[in-house]
């Protein structure tokens, strides 16, 4: 529940930090092109888990590919994952098409909530932001930056992980986001959070909304907080990257030898250890049981049927 004294205090910053957007706003290529329903959901896709310098480079090289739902969806699974290559996370390209597909299908680019949820790979966050960057429609938009920012806003917080449960990031967002200004808004505070309110060395000091956020300098730098457990690697490599690397050779031509595959990238990685044979098996039987490709009992390895 958003109390009446924060959500008038939290109004009161709305103009401010809209002011100061407005002159030091982010350039990112996805903000400069139309922003039709299509772009923002391939943008979207996108920056769910690759850094925005690749995706400024990848993202004008897809649209123009694929400069249309329609286009995406009549385009092989093969031509997509090609496409997709150097973003990673090769199963966000799948839900993409899949839900370009379903788009297709519906014959209308679906401009609720619920219609958008019920695509293929697109949750809560990505609905919304298609509705306020494409339509600019008065709905909460709730991104990692943006969590940040309105948690440490709403209440004085004293560890840098610390963040408001997400019900009260969304209420508090409908409350306060200023009506006709949703796409703005919610570029002003994710701005706010990538530069001034990051996340282990914000700066309070030169913050343009310090006045009215509750946690303004009581962060500190010598609290103690545990470091995420490093990822586990596999020939100097996590397990994830070496996925990519496997299915984007299969996608280079339209059938492979489990045999030949393996003999090829041991000898572009110089990789040596007998452990890598069964490692690629075990990798190539994930992405088979996943749907990315199909494996003969003879051994013959090619990309899944759409």
């Amino acid at each position: 529940m958003i109390h009446h004294t924060t959500r008038a205090q939290l109004l009161l910053a709305v103009p401010v930090l809209l002011k100061w957007h407005r002159k030091n706003k982010r350039s990112f290529i996805w903000r400069g092109l139309k922003r039709s329903p299509y772009v923002v959901l391939v943008s979207e896709f996108m920056l769910q888990q690759t850094g925005t310098k690749q995706v400024e480079k990848k993202l004008p090289e897809f649209i123009r590919q694929f400069p249309s739902v329609k286009k995406l969806a009549s385009a092989s699974r093969a031509e997509v994952l090609r496409a997709w290559q150097g973003l990673g996370y090769n199963r966000r390209a799948l839900h993409l098409h899949q839900a370009a597909k379903a788009i297709s299908e519906l014959k209308t680019f679906p401009n609720t909530l619920d219609e958008l949820r019920a695509l293929p790979g697109v949750g809560l966050y990505t609905a919304s932001a298609v509705l306020a960057f494409a339509h600019n429609e008065n709905t909460p938009v709730v991104d990692v930056n943006i969590e940040r920012v309105l948690s440490r806003c709403w209440k004085p917080i004293k560890q840098f992980s610390q963040k408001l449960p997400m019900r009260d990031i969304y209420e508090l967002d409908a409350a306060i986001l200023p009506k006709g200004k949703s796409s703005q808004w919610h570029e002003a505070l994710m701005d706010l959070g990538a530069t001034f309110c990051t996340k282990k060395a914000p700066q309070c000091s030169a913050c343009p909304v310090r006045g009215y956020c509750k946690t303004a300098g009581k962060l500190s730098s010598s609290v103690s907080e545990k470091n995420p457990s490093t990822e586990k690697r596999y020939f100097g490599q996590p397990r994830r990257i070496w996925r990519g690397r496997i299915l984007n050779q299969i996608t280079t031509k339209e059938t492979h030898t489990k045999r030949a595959l393996i003999l090829h990238l041991k000898k572009l990685h110089a990789i040596t250890e007998p452990a890598f044979v069964p490692f690629v098996a075990s990798v190539l039987s994930s992405l088979t049981k996943e749907g990315f490709i199909s494996q003969s009992r003879k051994g013959a390895i090619t990309l899944a049927k759409d």
